[in-house]
């Protein structure tokens, strides 16, 4: 057997990721999906087992997640590798998932939720009200098919922490940042000129440099990436707060982080949460030379966010016992 102790990556594959063909057939890993308790609701309204499991979905991500270690599921795993944490580095990078329609729709169905959250708010406490009441109501429309990252903060850091391939994350974040682009040109429309801001995405150079904007979008986004796994991705809270619930919790937590850095510095108004929806406003508008912070921030978060997940992983991965070698 080839050992893995040589891959440097945070991707770097368990046993049992390697034992996976080998490892006899288990009871179902988990019950059907669903969201409905009731037997008479079941019967009338449609099954939801049908949705292509995907462990990196917000708030749902423990009901639709597969076990790799049951081999039942070996041929949907194989399509989706994502559909169960912890995905192997040859798995995550391949990039054979690009043919796959199902990834496609899942990735257009991400553009709308930029599409819905560029506009030209009153920082700080609109931004904040407006993200509390809209967040999760989005995540709750387009969690059943995409997963409802509608950010490619999220997106990025579930590729880093194991819970979504390489061509998962390219098609998400490039069809978020269209639908940003889209929402920056229906503001040009509707406002009829390119003189428009969009708090959180502009900010005064000359009262806040680039340094300073990055420290303060760098410490908020590891901030956001890490309270949204907290109570929206990591499966160690299935029974606490679950598919409901973590919608909510995330749309208050970035109301939070809107709100609190919206009166962090003068001239700053406020961190942007999501690089597609600051895309989106500068294209409408126009392009300042400190929009790659919007960009290599989250990234940074991500990589950093990784790390820790990395290090302290929300799933037990269990190792297969030596085969005893006959000795007492």
């Amino acid at each position: 057997m080839v050992s893995t102790s040589r891959l440097p990556s945070m991707f770097q594959s368990s046993r049992a990721d390697i034992l996976l063909f080998s490892l006899p057939c288990k009871s179902p890993m988990l019950p059907h999906a669903k969201f409905w308790k009731s037997e008479s609701d079941r019967k009338v309204l449609p099954a939801p087992t049908t949705i292509v499991p995907f462990a990196g979905r917000i708030g749902a991500n423990q009901e639709f997640s597969l076990d790799k270690t049951n081999c039942a599921q070996v041929e949907i795993l194989q399509k989706f590798p994502d559909a169960a944490p912890w995905i192997p580095l040859r798995d995550a990078l391949s990039l054979q998932h690009f043919l796959q329609p199902e990834l496609w729709k899942a990735a257009t169905i991400e553009a709308v939720g930029p599409t819905f959250a560029t506009g030209a708010l009153v920082p700080s406490l609109l931004g904040g009200v407006t993200a509390i009441l809209v967040l999760p109501l989005l995540i709750f429309a387009t969690g059943p098919v995409s997963g409802a990252h509608l950010n490619p903060t999220i997106t990025i850091a579930t590729f880093f922490a194991r819970l979504a391939t390489l061509p998962r994350c390219i098609l998400y974040v490039a069809f978020q940042t269209l639908g940003g682009t889209i929402a920056g040109l229906l503001l040009r429309a509707s406002f009829d000129t390119r003189s428009f801001t969009v708090p959180g995405c502009y900010m005064d150079s000359t009262k806040v440099s680039s340094g300073n904007a990055f420290a303060i979008e760098f410490t908020t986004d590891f901030a956001l990436i890490f309270t949204a796994f907290g109570v929206g991705l990591d499966p160690r809270q299935r029974s606490v707060f679950g598919p409901a619930l973590g919608p909510i919790f995330v749309g208050i937590t970035l109301a939070t982080c809107t709100f609190v850095t919206g009166f962090s510095r003068v001239g700053y108004t406020g961190f942007s949460g999501n690089p597609a929806r600051c895309f989106g406003a500068m294209v409408g508008s126009h392009f300042a030379s400190y929009h790659w912070v919007h960009w290599v921030a989250p990234l940074c978060a991500s990589i950093v966010h990784g790390i820790v997940y990395y290090l302290v992983p929300p799933y037990s991965r269990g190792r297969t016992p030596p085969a005893s070698d006959g000795s007492s």
